[in-house]
């Protein structure tokens, strides 16, 4: 009597829950797919014209994978910001805790930080505008505290150690010299679709390094620290 062989049990895979990825490379490339849809998006609109699904679906991925990486959409538009922002914030601490090796190099870094990001990632200066200074609620106060006041916040103190290496003069008001700074690095992007028009010019990499070589030539110009014979003959 010939013997039956057992047959094998059929075993099914246990199931995934909603929103978990599979494998660390594949979990990465998910969170910067819906990172660079979100920059996508709210480039072209405001955040809360935004939802879950559509940032999803730019990013070809389940909705559920918002809630998985970032725990809901103002998670996302946190992130989105950090991972923009932070190499900027990054500079700026770096000027702060090293003292500069060759004159104005401490500014022009600094522009440089600013005004290459912004070059690069236009959205930012579109976001700027509509979410932080035309509207008032609670990403304005986000951008405020988590960038504007660790970026922005810093340069009175960037000036005060220039003045203490006597590349700025003493007599500068710290403040009004950051917003002067601020001005120089914000508003060419800020106006660029007017300025676009009006004076033809667009930003590519080698304007925008003419750009920030010439504001901080401008800067010093006004603010740097003037010879001692010059300083005798203005009094």
């Amino acid at each position: 009597m010939a013997s039956t062989a057992a047959k094998p049990k059929n075993r099914t895979a246990p199931r995934r829950r909603p929103g978990r990825p599979r494998g660390e490379t594949h979990t990465e490339s998910i969170r910067a797919a819906l990172i660079k849809a979100a920059r996508e998006l709210f480039a072209q609109r405001d955040f809360k014209a935004a939802s879950v699904r559509e940032i999803a679906a730019a990013a070809r991925v389940n909705p559920a994978m918002i809630h998985y990486h970032f725990g809901d959409k103002d998670g996302l538009y946190r992130a989105m910001l950090q991972e923009t922002m932070g190499p900027v914030l990054q500079k700026v601490q770096e000027l702060m805790n090293h003292a500069s090796g060759r004159p104005a190099s401490s500014i022009h870094d600094a522009l440089e930080a600013v005004m290459t990001m912004l070059a690069h990632e236009p959205w930012v200066a579109r976001l700027i505008v509509r979410e932080v200074l035309a509207e008032e609620g609670p990403f304005r106060e986000l951008f405020i505290r988590e960038f504007a006041a660790k970026g922005g916040g810093r340069v009175p103190q960037l000036l005060e150690r220039e003045m203490t290496h006597g590349r700025i003069r003493k007599d500068l008001d710290p403040t009004l010299g950051a917003l002067s700074f601020m001005s120089m690095a914000l508003f060419p992007f800020i106006a660029l679709p007017v300025m676009e028009k009006v004076f033809g010019i667009r930003m590519t990499d080698a304007f925008t390094q003419r750009l920030i070589d010439h504001s901080t030539r401008l800067f010093y110009e006004g603010a740097g620290a003037r010879p001692r014979r010059a300083e005798k003959k203005a009094r």
